[in-house]
């Protein structure tokens, strides 16, 4: 289990080292912070921008461990019938979630998994996708909709810190 662990943190550390120069630039060409409007004018705006706002997001699991397949599922359930988020596999603007699921223990299958994800952002296909957070865990049968439900959560959360980039 350690040995499984240690791989998926060496893959998970690989990956934010590579992304780190591509989101270094990216904070570069961010436009500069605003002056925050008058309290009255702000929460108007903030409802319609929340009501207005539905992120393209895509998910990509392709691993084959019994409970990492239900994680996905789940995630892909939860993003269909969401009200800010809408999945797609169109060539547009989006948030890419990468979902990457080992077993936990590869003698007993659907115990638990190992999992990994990574969120992107992605412009167009075939062009370079730029790191914005990652996260690493373990899930097992009985956690797997909660599981589903913060990673969902904070897919929002960063589509609407980086929701300058749409």
């Amino acid at each position: 289990m350690h040995h499984v662990l240690r791989i998926a943190l060496a893959v998970l550390a690989l990956t934010f080292a590579a992304a780190c120069p591509a989101l270094a630039q990216d904070k570069a060409k961010a436009p500069a912070p605003q002056a925050a409007p008058a309290a009255s004018e702000a929460t108007p705006k903030k409802a319609e921008d929340t009501a207005a706002r539905k992120t393209p997001v895509a998910v990509e699991h392709d691993d084959a461990d019994p409970v990492g397949v239900r994680l996905a599922y789940q995630l892909k359930e939860r993003l269909g019938r969401s009200s800010l988020m809408q999945p797609t596999n169109k060539d547009e603007k989006k948030i890419v979630v990468v979902l990457k699921t080992k077993e936990e223990f590869p003698g007993r299958p659907g115990v638990g998994s190992i999992y990994s994800v990574s969120w992107l952002f992605a412009s167009r296909e075939g062009s370079l996708r730029y790191f914005l957070a990652s996260e690493a865990g373990i899930v097992d049968g009985v956690g797997v909709d909660q599981t589903a439900e913060a990673l969902l959560g904070k897919t929002d959360k960063l589509a609407s810190t980086y929701g300058y980039l749409f």
